[in-house]
């Protein structure tokens, strides 16, 4: 028996997709790639039960498609489509989606730095319905992170969010899993990688047009770019890490905010000159018992942890009892490790599930 055959007979993990954006088509392959792996380390085989997206409507798939199966066609969504049965919206869609039999809801729509919604409506309805919940959208974990865990608790279900805040760089699981009781301090950081970006090439002689073109075609700006540079972005993820690391209760409009869109180019690029580049910078400590966080710009000197991070790279320093300082760095990220830290977050699920 060849090990497709016996790929076949393995019991499958049905998910269902809800956006169709740039990391769930960076997905798709990766959970076809990883499929065999998912075979052997997981004893299960992820099937696509459900996709649905604003533009292009809900869509049910009673049978499950294999994401290799999807990963070959020029428009996955499109075969997706034709095979599937049409629910009225996302409610419905997860209704719909849990009768077939899928037991994990992958989010992947647009931020709404605002409220997180809608996509926080549609993580609730999941959960509750007993659906686990990996999300991408740091809209929601940023607006009502405890409370969905909370729920997410009570309904014996999980809900993760590791590639909310740096791609597949696993901090949400390196705090649970790996530094137990390490005692964070504090953190600094380079968390939007849009505004990286721009900076850098503004400093290269580009305007400001050009490097958001180029953030939008390498797929890492938000979908209004001005999330980015406004820093709204950014202090979505600082929220999150505050909240997770230091065992904060804020929300985003308690982290200062001040963005890059005032900085002028002779601004930007006379302190790279003196060598001293502006980078948007996420940092939080406490004080007093009181949680302070901020995002805002600032020039990096030359001995600075974060000065590693160039063009779209992100970095992170922590200031810990037990360990002293921890920097981590991911070097020019693209969607795709995005989707790898949604695949972290699906491994982490049906691993628990095992135990």
């Amino acid at each position: 028996m060849n090990k497709t055959s016996l790929s076949a007979l393995l019991p499958p993990a049905r998910l269902l997709l809800l956006g169709y954006g740039h990391v769930a088509r960076a997905l798709l392959p990766l959970l076809a790639s990883r499929s065999e792996w998912s075979g052997d380390q997981l004893g299960v085989r992820p099937v696509i039960s459900g996709i649905g997206t604003r533009r292009r409507g809900f869509h049910i798939h009673a049978q499950g498609v294999e994401a290799s199966l999807l990963e070959r066609d020029v428009d996955p969504l499109y075969g997706f489509i034709k095979a599937g049965t049409p629910v009225d919206n996302a409610e419905a869609f997860i209704e719909a989606g849990k009768a077939v039999g899928a037991t994990t809801l992958i989010e992947l729509t647009t931020l709404n730095p605002h409220n997180g919604q809608p996509a926080l409506k549609y993580i609730r309805s999941a959960l509750q319905s007993g659906l686990n919940v990996i999300t991408a959208n740091k809209g929601p974990v940023a607006h009502a992170q405890h409370e969905l865990q909370a729920l997410a608790r009570r309904q014996n279900a999980q809900f993760r969010f590791e590639s909310t805040v740096m791609d597949g760089l696993p901090l949400i699981n390196l705090a649970q899993f790996t530094l137990p009781g390490v005692g964070i301090r504090s953190f600094r950081a380079l968390l939007n990688t849009t505004s990286s970006l721009v900076l850098s090439m503004i400093e290269q002689g580009y305007t400001r047009e050009d490097a958001i073109a180029r953030a939008k075609e390498l797929g890492i700006a938000e979908a209004d770019p001005w999330y980015d540079l406004d820093g709204w972005d950014a202090v979505m993820k600082t929220t999150i890490l505050a909240n997770t690391l230091l065992e904060g209760q804020l929300s985003p409009r308690m982290v200062r905010r001040e963005g890059i869109r005032d900085l002028s180019p002779d601004e930007i690029r006379t302190a790279a000159l003196a060598d001293s580049p502006i980078r948007l910078i996420s940092q939080a400590h406490r004080k007093h018992d009181l949680l302070i966080a901020e995002v805002r710009p600032g020039k990096l000197s030359k001995d600075d942890l974060l000065r590693v991070g160039k063009g779209t790279t992100s970095v992170i320093s922590f200031e810990t009892e037990a360990m002293g300082t921890i920097s981590l760095v991911e070097h020019e990220p693209t969607v795709k490790q995005t989707a790898y830290g949604v695949f972290s977050d699906l491994v982490t699920i049906l691993k628990q599930r095992a135990m």
